[in-house]
């Protein structure tokens, strides 16, 4: 019996031609065919759903989502892709390593990128223990200072430390030096310093105990800062305690500058990823209840390649501006490039949620009437953590940022490049 071949090359040619432009409707009967091509039949629809695979693989690495399923094992065309996808996943795991500072990774392939990444790295740990080792050395001659001072050579009444002989019972003043004489005048000053001397003297356990504290003292929104020596004594027959204190606040500044150097994000001055990531862990070990966003600025690439580096910047700050306004007492981080991270404790998932979607509105109701070259909006994805959590600190985080991208392509056609 002679086989018309013609409606049947047809048919497998529309099928091919729907796998690879149209796989959604892609379907063949197998029924149809005359029994000489049942195997071909057959074979199509495996290598159709090994095209399947490599598609849906391929998607999935185009938007980031390294943790979605790999292609069979037998799938010979995904192989490539595997091999990519293997890659991806050592780099992201060493990119985490070094944000909790592990600065001994290196990356030994991918040719140009392993360069900047290896040279990015071990400038990061150069600054870093450089910034450690002034902060340690800061905080030694803090202490140097308030443990070197022999009490018997200060107690004098020209001498330039804070010296001052009060009575354990009474808590009457029995002596003081001309330094802290000029400032018992100060009316912001001296309530501080009587409450900080009253709890000084209920801490005094025994006659020989002396002890190094620090002491902070206001006058209109400014602080000065003193290491102090408090040691018990017998002063003219009376059981007393004498307080000894040195001014330290330059030291104390300098120690804060290089704290918001190491912690700080220097265009934003927001908190950088690694103290970021750093609270992050302490709030899950400490079982804390809050939300966490992500916050991607959308079109910043666009806006940094067609109107500079500087146009960008400013982007960044007037962003950032509209975040700090989410609540006083959340913590804003600037992850790197165009991604932030806001901790809220104690907030509901739809609470944040509520909150982050009234301020893109107001980000992108800015853009009205203002006849700017470029529109202004973010992205966010929202996630609520329980004090049962059991995800890691990384995994809480790229969760975040999965939401963040299903926002991002939910809202595509709300986002324009240019006016």
């Amino acid at each position: 019996m002679r086989v018309d071949l013609d409606p049947v090359a047809e048919y497998l040619f529309e099928y091919l031609r729907a796998v690879l432009f149209d796989p959604d409707n892609a379907s063949m009967d197998i029924a149809r065919l005359p029994e000489d091509f049942v195997m071909l039949g057959q074979g199509l629809e495996f290598m159709a759903e090994r095209i399947g695979e490599v598609r849906a693989f391929s998607k999935a690495l185009a938007r980031g989502d390294l943790n979605s399923a790999l292609p069979s094992h037998d799938n010979e065309m995904a192989a490539p892709l595997k091999a990519l996808h293997a890659t991806l996943r050592h780099l992201t795991w060493q990119t985490q390593q070094v944000a909790r500072g592990d600065y001994n990774q290196r990356v030994d392939f991918l040719g140009d990128f392993a360069e900047a990444f290896n040279a990015m790295t071990q400038q990061l740990e150069q600054r870093y223990n450089a910034l450690e080792e002034e902060v340690r050395l800061s905080n030694q001659k803090s202490q140097a200072l308030a443990q070197s001072n022999d009490i018997f050579e200060l107690v004098t009444k020209d001498t330039a430390q804070w010296i001052a002989v009060v009575d354990r019972e009474s808590a009457e003043w029995l002596f003081v030096n001309y330094s802290v004489s000029s400032i018992l005048s100060n009316e912001a000053f001296l309530p501080q310093l009587n409450a900080w001397i009253g709890e000084q003297l209920r801490d005094v356990r025994s006659d020989s105990e002396m002890r190094a504290v620090e002491v902070e003292l206001s006058d209109d929104g400014r602080s000065q800062y003193f290491s102090a020596i408090v040691r018990p004594v017998i002063w003219r027959e009376h059981n007393s305690a004498v307080f000894v204190l040195t001014d330290i606040s330059a030291e104390r500044e300098h120690i804060n500058e290089l704290e918001t150097v190491a912690y700080r994000d220097p265009l934003t001055k927001q908190y950088n990823r690694h103290y970021g990531m750093r609270m992050l862990e302490q709030w899950v070990q400490d079982r804390r209840k809050f939300a966490l966003c992500f916050v991607d600025i959308d079109n910043l690439k666009y806006v940094n390649d067609k109107f500079g580096h500087q146009e960008g910047d400013k982007y960044i700050l007037e962003v950032c501006a509209v975040l700090r306004d989410f609540d006083s007492g959340i913590v804003v981080c600037r992850l790197g490039g165009d991604e932030f991270m806001l901790l809220l404790e104690g907030w509901a998932q739809e609470r944040a949620q509520a909150r982050c979607e009234r301020l893109r509105t107001l980000l992108t109701e800015r853009n009205e009437g203002r006849g700017t070259p470029y529109y202004r909006s973010m992205s966010y994805g929202v996630i609520g953590v329980l004090p049962d959590n059991a995800m890691t600190p990384s995994e809480l985080l790229a969760l975040a940022d999965e939401r963040m991208y299903d926002y991002k392509r939910a809202h595509k056609m709300d986002r324009r490049p240019s006016e």
